[in-house]
């Protein structure tokens, strides 16, 4: 029996006094218990069909046409296009939850894990002691690695992995009739995204909770859902075209028979060592050291896209932090022959790209921001460089004067790209810089990269969970655990 369906769906965003049509006549229908994928390249409008379904639309996009018809748990159907908020509240988290595409962004940083998965049961009416069992029971029937630690852990002490555990806790706490999981895999490696697909598929069996499960990776979607729908532009189309292909193999490679480059090292590292202290249950818990990197030995010649992969957690993103003097380590690390202080020529594309950019300021602003903070250029040679950076990446010049929220997630990433090529950079870290790209996108960005090393002369660290990325770009890679 259908739970949800999308009839003729159009939703438009207005900017600068202009309207752009982004769903044209939109169906699907989602049945009770079913798991029902929507897949598409970044900004093809997936997750804007899914903050349609919750009505969580941002200010500047509104639906204009079409219907959503939902059952509820009493059996009536009801147009969640024509609710008023109350009535929301009532559906949203208890029967429609949805699991963002960013988890860090989207748990509290001020409240521990627990009191974070109760809330939600708390909002509909549960007692606070009564929820806060659950939650706990909860973290255990769901297999939950030290649920207890878990429970009373703050997010910044989880993993990326763990994060989007906790927000698929959160969204299941009220056993919802239908989850919509908005790219729950991205930036995760390979074991936990098994884990992830492991645990939306025990809450759609033991729970019977249907799934709208969106994606830009069609192979995964298409062996874990029940039914596939293809999203292109606005509209859903019937066949996968260009998205299915894998990254293409690199003529004549070899790992085992690429030559060390003879170039000298630009970065070497001596007997690097990282770890952090952490405390179980509270401000006065027993303190735990954790070591995160062990006398790690290595050199990075000039001019060499060097891959660094391994699971997450392994230490890959502290390694990288390291180099830049973000953290303290214990150990050796020269830049050009030299101990330096001044990383100015060093930039970092880190993980999350939707943490890395300023929501109050326009992306135009964003990627000049570096060339005002060193003082480099005229305004008109400044502007002419985001325009030249935007087009490297994939982005049109219009987007100079969008802000961060306006963008998909997969444009986030290709905005803060181009932010760190802006200045005169010699050395680029790429922390997870595909990850949250559909396939067509990252191979773009991945020979982007070549590009760069060619034509600038940078030296490139990329850091990866994706073995085939790095095989495919890199000219020696080492693997981390």
């Amino acid at each position: 029996m259908a739970l949800l369906e999308v009839q003729n769906l159009n939703v438009t965003i207005k900017h600068k006094h202009k309207c752009f049509s982004i769903l044209n006549g939109i169906n699907f229908t989602i049945n009770d218990g079913e798991i029902v994928g929507l897949a598409g390249e970044s900004g093809c409008g997936k997750t804007l069909t899914a903050l349609s379904i919750t009505r969580l639309l941002p200010p500047a996009a509104y639906i204009t046409g079409g219907s959503i018809q939902y059952r509820t748990a009493s059996s009536e159907m009801v147009n969640l296009c024509s609710l008023d908020e109350e009535s929301l509240r009532r559906i949203r988290g208890k029967e429609i939850a949805m699991i963002f595409q960013e988890p860090r962004q989207s748990l509290n940083p001020l409240m521990r894990i627990g009191a974070q998965i109760a809330e939600a049961l708390e909002l509909h009416g549960t007692e606070k002691r009564i929820a806060q069992k659950a939650a706990l029971d909860l973290l255990r029937q769901l297999k939950f690695p030290e649920p207890e630690k878990i429970f009373h852990a703050w997010p910044h002490q989880l993993s990326g992995g763990m994060c989007q555990r906790v927000m698929i806790a959160i969204a299941a706490i009220c056993r919802p009739r239908l989850l919509i999981a908005d790219e729950p895999l991205t930036s995760l490696d390979t074991a936990n995204q098994n884990h992830i697909l492991s645990l939306l598929k025990q809450i759609n069996r033991e729970f019977g909770t249907a799934i709208l499960f969106i994606s830009h990776d069609i192979p995964v979607a298409r062996h874990f859902c029940s039914r596939l729908l293809v999203m292109s532009a606005g509209k859903i189309l019937e066949n996968t075209g260009g998205l299915v292909e894998a990254i293409p193999p690199r003529e004549n490679q070899s790992l085992a028979n690429i030559p060390k480059t003879d170039a000298p090292a630009l970065i070497t590292i001596h007997n690097l060592s990282n770890a952090y202290v952490s405390r179980n249950f509270g401000l006065f818990g027993k303190k735990k050291i954790k070591p995160v990197l062990h006398n790690v030995n290595l050199e990075i010649a000039a001019g060499e896209i060097f891959g660094l992969t391994g699971e997450s957690g392994c230490g890959k993103t502290t390694f990288a932090r390291c180099i830049l003097g973000l953290i303290d380590y214990q150990g050796e690390i020269l830049i050009g022959g030299q101990q330096r202080k001044n990383y100015g020529q060093i930039q970092m594309v880190f993980q999350d790209p939707g943490a890395s950019l300023n929501p109050v300021k326009k992306i135009g602003w964003l990627l000049e921001e570096p060339l005002l903070i060193h003082r480099q250029g005229t305004a008109a040679e400044r502007s002419r460089k985001v325009d030249e950076m935007l087009e490297r990446v994939g982005l049109d010049f219009s987007y100079k004067t969008r802000r961060v929220h306006e963008l998909s997630g997969g444009q986030k990433q290709r905005a803060c790209i181009a932010r760190a090529l802006m200045p005169d950079t010699r050395i680029l870290i790429a922390d997870e810089a595909i990850s949250s790209l559909d396939i067509s996108v990252g191979v773009q960005i991945l020979n982007l990269f070549r590009e760069l090393r060619e034509s600038l002369g940078l030296t490139i660290l990329f850091i990866s969970h994706n073995i085939s990325a790095v095989e495919y770009l890199c000219d020696r890679m080492v693997v981390m655990t």
